[in-house]
């Protein structure tokens, strides 16, 4: 897959967006600095997206000041302005209501969007997410924001390593010369700020939308206790502890990942009408989840049913289609269009 860029304006400043994949709309809410093109130059980043594009269209912008969009800040960023960004970018992908994926500092914008918008926004991923970072001090903050100003080489080299806590020192270098490249030093600094300082636990109970908010056991960048906290403001939230410590949702191993997101955006997928599908709706939503690789008990994890329906679904697929085995199934679904 080869990714497609282009450009929208808000208020006359250029947010450069790339979009990889067919069907519904996913749309990655703006992290902190992030270059559209060096993104995808990086392999395990580039896997992760494709994966996702199997079934969705996958759409990531730069934040106004960072990577292919205008690199110069006319004001301090605020919620409201990434909110209005993030908004620009889904209008201009044109595909209905969006499935928002919103990685650590990106659910602030995210929740605020959804919060005023739900009609624009079918259901969220939070994923590494905060409401706010109120356990740092607000003399560490003032501090690290400083720091990054001050000595952005060393700052992103810090910073690298809390984001891969395990990595070698080659892969922290790389991930350090990645974030000088997305953007200057006093970019960095203001939207550092703005993440470290900005509070969404009053807008999140107002977000309706479903919500699946996943968050890795040792994450040293946001701690797992504030991925509770937002499954915890919001209404219509399922939280799920994931293995790992990395605070990038393409680092550590991805099948559980993946496992999540299958059962949670798995009802986002086109269905073939009844009268063109020997299957019907749920069939074809279990297939699915089988040919992500879910055993039978995930399934009925993911979809909140009993083990034995989900079985009684497996054998209702494998009779129609003819088949004697889940992956011969899946094939067979595959190769006629059902799934």
């Amino acid at each position: 897959m080869e990714q497609d860029i282009r450009f929208c304006t808000l208020d006359g400043r250029r947010i450069a967006y790339a979009s990889v994949g067919e069907g519904p709309l996913l749309v990655f809410g703006g992290r902190w600095v992030t270059h559209l093109e060096h993104e995808w130059e990086q392999p395990a980043a580039r896997r992760f997206y494709e994966e996702l594009a199997r079934t969705h269209r996958v759409v990531r912008y730069d934040r106004i000041g960072a990577g292919l969009s205008d690199r110069e800040l006319s004001a301090s960023p605020t919620a409201e302005s990434e909110a209005a960004a993030l908004a620009r970018v889904v209008e201009a992908c044109g595909r209905g209501p969006a499935v928002i994926f919103a990685c650590s500092c990106a659910g602030l914008a995210t929740a605020l969007f959804a919060s005023t918008a739900p009609e624009r926004v079918s259901r969220v991923v939070f994923f590494g997410s905060y409401a706010a970072r109120h356990d740092i001090p607000a003399a560490t903050r003032t501090s690290l924001v400083d720091f990054v100003r001050t000595n952005w080489q060393l700052a992103s080299q810090m910073l690298a390593g809390l984001m891969l806590p395990h990595a070698s020192g080659d892969e922290i270098a790389a991930m350090s010369r990645y974030k000088r490249l997305c953007a200057a030093s006093d970019v960095a600094a203001a939207f550092l700020e703005l993440d470290l300082t900005a509070d969404a636990r009053h807008f999140l109970p107002s977000v309706n939308i479903p919500a699946l908010v996943l968050h890795r056991r040792g994450d040293r960048t946001v701690p797992v206790s504030h991925g509770r906290e937002v499954a915890s403001l919001l209404p219509n939230a399922r939280f799920a502890t994931l293995a790992g410590d990395s605070h990038l949702p393409y680092a550590d191993d991805q099948r559980e990942l993946h496992r999540a997101l299958a059962g949670f955006l798995g009802s986002d997928l086109p269905v073939p009408q009844e009268n063109s599908s020997p299957l019907t709706r749920r069939e074809v939503e279990v297939l699915r989840l089988v040919a992500a690789g879910l055993s039978n008990r995930e399934i009925a994890a993911s979809l909140h049913l009993s083990e034995h329906t989900v079985h009684r679904h497996v054998a209702n697929v494998l009779r129609k289609l003819g088949q004697s085995s889940r992956a011969a199934a899946v094939g067979q679904a595959t190769r006629a269009g059902l799934i």
